[in-house]
Parts: structure tokens; sequence; C-alpha cells
């Protein structure tokens, strides 16, 4: 058979022509974004295609499988699609209702789909890449056999597809997906003639690498109910004329999930941005350094990012397009809220996004897998931040600011609910009941100077001993508990203000980006402080409400 053929020398399946599909990290005029590729095919007048094919492939880390060798590579699932778009209808085919030369039988289709994965499973060719235990591998090999078979070239195909999706690769969403397209010109009629069709003769190309529907809670929204619950975002990440290798989509995966799971902004916007960021500092920028140490000499290259001549490396060459989708499902019963954003990285002094490439040489990809917070783990890898720290630490510390709202939000809520019932606080308790309180008896700290930082060990409010703890004491619990919270705002706030000092008094100037920020964190601490009294005095309303007329 035509398969057994094939694959009775696997070298031949990779030729010199095929060999190069999917594989032109150096060759911008070919590869495209899927968006200009689209606008560059022709309208198709017909498609042949076979859509989720169920496979076993070793395609690098599934859901569970961060960090492996090549003897512990797990088998996962796979669904291969391959969609191939004619130049002109199949109209003797379907005027004769048989297969015809002017169609492509679907059942080739699968065929050279089985033997592709099977050549890329019996791997120990050259070129390197085509070892590797990737999504991108399995694509080169399936469209090699595709081409090799004249399948997916010729006259009368224009533009190909090839999908890779790995629903087992992701615990988190429905898992991560590789589509290749190509288009091809038409053979001359002197190609024809002398037999040459086969050859790709291959126009443009784009590799697309999705991480589909990433689930995370986290603290999201303007409302008041936002910010004391957690609510489900829904992520789609893109990464657009994709030339990675391996198995990247596993790191991206981690930034992603770490990232939501640890913020609590107020919009999606600022969300996606920094999603975005994270993605292409501590994934992307690394693997494409690595990727063109080889081409580049980076240690002759200046350390600052301004002073390097990017245009004459292969970092250009290189750079995706990074595209994020993300929606709140759970705010509205009727609707779904979302946002889409898009950053092409391209190293450029006209981009907005040209300080990403900040202290490039030192980025480096997350462990395999992360153990802790990414924010301590890029604080710990970047300690100074940005030009004079200023920047890294005023982010750090509007970070740990924002992180402490949820907390705020839910202490005046509990205050207001043992407030509401005064009949809780008998004047004069039953033998099994709780006193109450005496009005002199002020919580610990309560007058503590928030300017100093107070490490000292937490106390709660003291209860005589002849009156244990009954149920009807839950309300004294839910005082401990609020002591405990204020205790523990009171010296957070008083070590954010330090930092923020020590942030303004070890710098002499700054710039008036840095400045707004800092003055921002200033309001925010101001903020906090007025909450914090608040729930002080509602505090003291506990201990001092009279009785009502019902409870007497």
């Amino acid at each position: 058979m035509d398969s057994q053929a094939d694959l009775s020398n696997i070298s031949t399946i990779l030729s010199e022509d095929h060999s190069s599909l999917l594989n032109m990290a150096y060759n911008s005029s070919q590869r495209m974004s899927s968006w200009e590729l689209s606008k560059a095919r022709e309208e198709p007048v017909a498609v042949i295609g076979i859509k989720d094919m169920q496979l076993q492939v070793m395609a690098g880390a599934d859901g569970w499988t961060g960090d492996w060798v090549e003897s512990t590579c797990p088998q996962q699932p796979a669904l291969v699609s391959v969609s191939l778009a004619l130049r002109r209808p199949f109209k003797k085919a379907s005027e004769d209702d048989d297969i015809a030369g002017d169609t492509i039988h679907y059942g080739l289709i699968k065929l050279a789909i089985i033997d592709g994965v099977r050549a890329y499973h019996a791997r120990g060719i050259t070129p390197d890449f085509a070892s590797e235990l990737s999504m991108k591998s399995i694509c080169i090999f399936i469209a090699s056999v595709l081409i090799r078979r004249s399948l997916a070239v010729g006259r009368n195909v224009n533009w190909s597809s090839i999908r890779i999706m790995l629903p087992k690769s992701s615990l988190r969403g429905a898992g991560a997906s590789l589509t290749a397209q190509t288009i091809y010109k038409e053979p001359s009629l002197e190609e024809q003639e002398l037999g040459t069709f086969h050859r790709t003769g291959i126009i443009g190309e784009s590799s697309t690498l999705r991480l589909h529907d990433l689930t995370v809670p986290t603290i999201i929204g303007l409302l008041p109910k936002e910010r004391t619950m957690k609510q489900n975002v829904v992520a789609n990440i893109e990464i657009d004329r994709w030339v990675g290798q391996g198995d990247l989509h596993w790191d991206i995966q981690q930034i992603v999930v770490k990232t939501i799971e640890e913020s609590s902004f107020q919009t999606l916007e600022a969300l996606a941005e920094r999603i975005s960021k994270n993605i292409i500092r501590h994934s992307l920028i690394p693997t494409m350094i690595k990727q063109t140490s080889t081409k580049d000499n980076w240690d002759e290259l200046a350390a600052n990012y301004e002073d390097v001549p990017w245009e004459k490396t292969y970092v250009p060459r290189l750079c995706p397009i990074v595209r994020i989708k993300l929606e709140k499902p759970s705010i509205y019963i009727d609707t779904t809220p979302g946002v889409e954003m898009s950053m092409d990285i391209r190293p450029s002094c006209d981009s907005p996004y040209f300080n990403l490439w900040e202290g490039y040489k030192r980025l480096r990809l997350c462990p395999r897998p992360l153990i802790g917070t990414l924010t301590d783990w890029i604080a710990q890898e970047h300690p100074e931040g940005s030009k004079n720290g200023t920047s890294s630490n005023a982010i750090g510390t509007n970070q740990k600011l924002d992180g402490l709202k949820p907390d705020l939000a839910r202490m005046p809520q509990d205050t207001k609910e043992i407030t509401a019932q005064p009949r809780e606080h008998p004047e004069n308790p039953q033998d099994g009941e709780s006193p109450r309180l005496d009005p002199n008896q002020k919580l610990d700290g309560s007058q503590t100077d928030t300017s100093q930082d107070n490490d000292s060990a937490e106390e709660t409010v003291a209860l005589p001993d002849k009156h244990p703890e009954t149920p009807k004491d839950g309300e004294l619990s839910i005082v401990r508990d609020i002591d405990r919270k204020l205790k523990t705002l009171q010296r957070n706030i008083a070590h954010f203000r330090k930092t923020t000092q020590g942030v303004v008094a070890n710098v002499k100037e700054l710039d008036d980006k840095k400045s707004s920020m800092l003055v921002e964190v200033g309001k925010k601490l101001d903020a906090f402080r007025n909450e914090l009294a608040d729930a002080q005095k509602l505090m003291q309303e506990i201990f001092v409400r009279p009785l009502s007329p019902a409870s007497e």
C-alpha cells in the first residue's frame, strides 16, 4: 500500500521542500498573522476536510505533567482536523457522482493523518525540530505526507489548514491547540506539463497557538458585591505568528492562571493587559532570545534594550502577536460581558510596548511547576524593578493594597449584622448567656498610631472565665475575628506607608508617571485609614449601644 511504502523509509517524509513548511521562522516575507493570511487567500469555492479525528500522541506535557523527559512523556488524546480548499468546484465529481480528478477523497486525507502521526512517533530524523515532542512537529509530519502525496498542492488546491487540539493538556480549560494555515500559488502550465506541480509553491503561512476557555476564580469588578466574592473569569489566549517549539503552552497557561488568581482588578481591561505583559516578559521573550542565541551574539549587544539594534537581529522575525479575550459569565443573568485586546511585541521605539523588553537579558521562564505566587517569583527574579526600582516598588505596593480590599469590604458588613440585632446583647445575662461587653473595654490597639509598624502578637477581646462561650456567643466570635482583621490591617497600612516613604526617599527625581503612581498609592492609603476608622466606630457602637425598649 502507498502508506506502507511511505513509512518504509521515514527520512523521505520530510524532503527539502516539505521540511520548510511551518518552519519559516526566519523568512518574514512568507510568515503572516492569521488575519493577514485570511486577506491574502482566495475565497474557496469548495472545501474537503476531516474534522476532529481522535488519536493518541506524545506531544509534551498534559494537564498533570509539567516537567518531563522524553522517556516519561505522557500519551494524551489529540483531535486532528485537516481542511483543503479547492480553486475550482468539483463539477465532474458531482455530475458523475463518482470520485474524479477535480476533488479529493477524504479517505486519503484520513490515511495521510494516520501515517503522518506514525512517522512522527517513529522520529529520529533530521532536522532537529522534527524530533521534538510537540503539536508543531505533528503538524509538520502531517503536512509533509499531504504534500508528498500531492493532496495539499497542485493546480486544484490553494489553501490548507491543519489543526491539532489537545483537550487534556489543561486542568482549567478546554485544552490547547495549534492551527497551521498555508496558501499556495497556482502552478504554471510549464510546471504542469513537466509534472513538477507537486512542489509546495508556498506564498505564505500562519501558525497560531491557542489556549481555550481557561476558567479561574478571582476578585474582579467595580460593584460592592464583586469586591467581596470571587467570580469566574474565562480567558482565551491566542499567540499568532507562532514559531515557538516544544510545549510552551503549558508555561503560558501557568502564567495566565496565576496572574488571574493573584489579581483583584476592578476592570477586565486592566487584567487583560497584566496577563499579556506577564506572558510576554516571562514566557515569549526568554523563548525568543534562546531561539536566536545561535544566530545573534547576545553577549556583544547592549544590556539597555533601547540601545540594541533590533532590526539587525533575528528577534523581529520571531515576535508573535498576543491576543487576549476575557469574559465574566457570572455577573449578569441575561448576558456575558467581555473584552479583547492584542499586542504586537516587535521591538521598536515607536511601539507602545517597547518597554516590555527592559532587562531582556535577565528574563527567564518560570519553573515547572511554579511553587508559590507568580508575584513573589517576579519580585525575587527582578528585585530592582525598572529604573531606580521606583516603578517596581510602587506597583508592588499598589497590588498589595488591592489585595486587601475584599477584607475591608467585608468588615463593615459583618459589624452591621451584629449591630442590627440588639436582642443578642442582653443587659443582664442569664446563666449560660454571654455578658454584655464593658463599655470601657476597648479593642486592644484600636487607638494605635498606624504610622508605626507594630509586629506584636495579636490579642482578642478578653472574656470573664465564669461565662464560657455558648451557641449564643456567635457574635463574640465575629467580634474577635473583626478585632484580628483590624489589627492586621493596621500593621499592613503602616508597612505600606513606610514602604512608600522609602521609595520617595531613595529617588531624587521622579517622572510624571511615577509621581502620579505614588500619589495614587497615597490616596489608597488614606481611603484605607478612613474605612478602618469607620469599622472601629461600628465596633465601639457594639459596646456602648443602649438597649432597645423591646429588649428591656
